[in-house]
């Protein structure tokens, strides 16, 4: 008996003490994040990799752009394919792109894919400001 109480006090008495001291992380987790981001900040841009799959020129081009933009992200968030399309406008052309890929080969995945249905997709580098990759 008396070594029954003598294991108990041994293995459960640390578990009561220690249970006790309780932990505020959550403070130190938020400033470290922003740390982060404002020293990304002072990085600027990073190389990344996207797929251009059109150039559209001409009037409605910006409405043709954005109509394919949402058919792609629509067939990637049907199809669980981790990417996303966007436009940018370099005048006078509308450019779909998808990604922001941080390697080639994860690029090359994703095109596989595309060239089915856009034979003329190829990857192209971009740069990207890192505070809004950090943020998103």
């Amino acid at each position: 008996m008396k070594n029954l109480v003598f294991c108990l006090l041994i293995f459960c008495a640390p578990c009561w003490i220690f249970s006790q001291v309780q932990y505020d992380v959550e403070p130190q987790v938020e400033a470290t994040v922003e740390k982060h981001i404002e020293a990304w900040d002072r990085v600027g841009k990073i190389n990344i990799f996207c797929i251009q799959v059109a150039s559209l020129s001409g009037g409605g081009s910006g409405a043709n752009a954005q109509a394919m933009v949402a058919e792609l992200n629509q067939y990637f968030a049907a199809n669980g394919i981790d990417a996303q399309a966007y436009t940018i406008f370099v005048q006078p052309n509308h450019k779909v792109r998808v990604g922001n890929f941080l390697s080639k080969r994860e690029a090359y995945k994703v095109m596989s894919v595309l060239q089915i249905q856009y034979p003329g997709a190829f990857i192209t580098r971009d740069k990207r400001k890192i505070s809004e990759w950090v943020k998103n």
